[in-house]
C-alpha cells in the first residue's frame, strides 16, 4: 500500500517561511522556485517537495540514506530517485493543498479543488459508463463522483507516465465508486492495478493509483 501525505500549503506562502523551505527539496525543484514570482505556485512545489523529502525518509524507516534525495526525470517526464531505484513516487497539487505517495510499485496520485463543473465535460472526456453514471445523479453527490473519477484518471496517467493524450476515457472508474477502492487486471501484459478514492479535505478530492507487484496477494 502507498504512503499518502497531503498537506496545506499556507504557510509556504510567506516569503521567509518559503526561504527556509528551499534546503529541505531538491536541487531543481530549489532551482524553480526561487524564480517563481508566483506565491501559491510556489508554495504548491516547495510543499510537495518537502513532503516528497519526507516519506521517502519515512518510507525507507531505518535504512534511509542521510541528506536531500536527488530527482531526476525520465524520458516520459516521470521524477524518480536516480539513487532510490526501488523508491516509486507521484505528486500533486491545487488551491491550497499539496500531496505526495510514496511506494514499492509505480504509483501515481491526484488531488482537486472543487470548482465549477461545466455541463459536456463528463462526456467529452470520460468513459461512456461514468457519463452515465453522472447523468443520473446531482447536487452533492455529482460533485463528489466526478471529482472522484477525475482524481482518478489523473492519477493514472501519471501511474502510465501516458500524459493526457492517453485519453481519460480508457478505463471505467466506476466500480471504485461503490466500495472506495477496486482492482483491474490487464490481460494484454498480466499487469494489476489497485485504484483507491482517498479521504480529502472539504472541497478536495483524491485518488491514487498503485501497481500490484506479483508478489503482492492482495485483492
Amino acid at each position: 500500500m502507498a504512503d499518502i501525505y497531503i498537506a496545506n500549503i499556507g504557510l509556504l506562502k510567506d516569503d521567509k517561511n518559503a526561504r527556509e523551505a528551499l534546503d529541505g527539496v531538491d536541487e531543481e525543484r530549489r532551482h524553480d522556485a526561487t524564480r517563481m514570482a508566483d506565491k501559491t505556485k510556489r508554495a504548491q512545489s516547495l510543499t510537495a517537495g518537502l513532503l516528497l523529502q519526507h516519506g521517502a525518509r519515512e518510507h525507507l524507516g531505518e535504512n534511509a540514506p542521510a541528506g536531500i534525495y536527488k530527482v531526476e526525470k525520465d524520458e516520459k517526464g516521470r521524477p524518480y530517485f536516480p539513487d532510490l531505484p526501488d523508491v516509486h513516487f507521484s505528486l500533486a497539487h491545487s488551491g491550497d493543498m499539496a500531496m505526495c505517495g510514496i511506494s514499492d510499485a509505480p504509483v501515481g496520485v491526484d488531488i482537486q479543488q472543487h470548482r465549477e463543473i461545466k455541463a459536456d465535460i463528463a462526456r467529452r472526456f470520460f468513459h461512456p459508463a461514468e457519463a452515465d453514471h453522472l447523468a443520473k445523479i446531482s447536487g452533492v453527490e455529482y460533485t463528489r463522483d466526478f471529482y472522484a473519477l477525475w482524481c482518478l484518471k489523473e492519477s493514472y496517467v501519471k501511474y502510465t507516465g501516458g500524459g493526457l493524450s492517453q485519453g481519460l476515457d480508457e478505463l471505467d472508474f466506476t466500480p471504485v465508486l461503490e466500495g472506495g477502492f477496486a482492482v483491474f487486471e490487464f490481460t494484454e501484459d498480466n499487469s494489476r492495478i489497485r485504484a483507491e478514492i482517498l479521504e480529502a479535505p472539504e472541497g478536495y478530492s483524491a485518488a491514487v493509483i498503485e501497481g500490484i507487484l506479483p508478489e503482492d496477494t492482495e485483492s
